[in-house]
């Protein structure tokens, strides 16, 4: 009697990474932009930011009701996908809305979806933009 074969493994496929740095790079920097958006989470976040020029991540982090290990993964998520800035005074986290990049990825968004010319793109996402830069 002959002895059962052994099967091979089956290939192993990596697994796909939690950052928007692993998405593949498409269509410029809209896919790892838009990824970093895709939860109420990041958009609350987003929104706070919005209202002031910068705030603690303790303070984000109690806003949102999530701990200081979930916040600071929100906001590695948001710092790649180039929708916030981060710095640092001593032991405080303290983050800003990147309201270039921003204006960048909405720069991209509307060249990807019409057909006008790059002067008409500067003009449309100029009239998108607050006038007091989030300041309220």
């Amino acid at each position: 009697m002959q002895a059962p074969s052994k099967l091979p493994d089956p290939p192993r496929v990596p697994a796909r990474r939690a950052l928007p740095g692993s998405i593949a790079a498409g269509a410029s920097d809209l896919s790892v932009a838009f990824e970093g958006l895709a939860n109420p989470t990041r958009l609350l976040i987003v929104e706070r930011l919005a209202t002031t020029v910068e705030m603690r991540v303790s303070e984000l982090a109690a806003i949102c009701m999530v701990s200081q290990p979930r916040m600071s993964w929100h906001l590695r998520i948001l710092r790649k996908a180039g929708i916030i800035r981060t710095r640092r005074e001593g032991r405080e986290v303290f983050c800003s809305l990147d309201r270039d990049a921003i204006a960048h990825h909405l720069r991209a968004f509307v060249r990807l979806v019409s057909a006008r010319s790059d002067a008409e793109d500067d003009a449309l996402v100029e009239s998108l933009q607050p006038v007091s830069e989030g300041i309220a």
